[in-house]
């Protein structure tokens, strides 16, 4: 009779435990990213639209109602919804305009656990 020699192998690769571990990391860092994009979206948003005042003409010449207009206008046209005219501060001095944007994000993440977004942003308009 022929004896068979049993070799073990050494095991390579991921266990099913493994596996798990892998996907449940990947699954949180999905869920994150998907709470606070729309967010950052419309941080960058709001960037774009302040940045976007120093290319007004007169910009400086104009009345803190008027600049909270073109504002207001610039944020229904990128349909920003969740930023109310309280977080603006507009100062005028001389020959420039401050423009100062301060609010915070308070984001439910799972449970009781929050995700609180600072933002504050200001650009100095110089008459052009």
């Amino acid at each position: 009779m022929l004896k068979q020699s049993f070799k073990y192998k050494q095991q390579k690769g991921f266990t099913l435990v493994g596996w798990l571990v892998v996907i449940a990391i990947f699954l949180y860092f999905a869920y994150l990213a998907m709470i606070i994009t729309p967010y950052l979206i419309s941080n960058n948003t709001m960037n774009n639209i302040l940045e976007s005042l120093k290319q007004e003409p007169a910009i400086t010449q104009k009345s803190k109602r008027e600049i909270w207009r073109l504002i207001e206008n610039r944020m229904l046209v990128n349909q920003v919804r969740d930023i109310s005219k309280d977080s603006f501060d507009i100062e005028k001095g001389n020959n420039t305009v401050t423009v100062y944007l301060e609010y915070d994000d308070k984001i439910h993440f799972m449970g009781n656990t929050y995700i609180l977004i600072e933002r504050n942003k200001s650009v100095e308009l110089v008459r052009n």
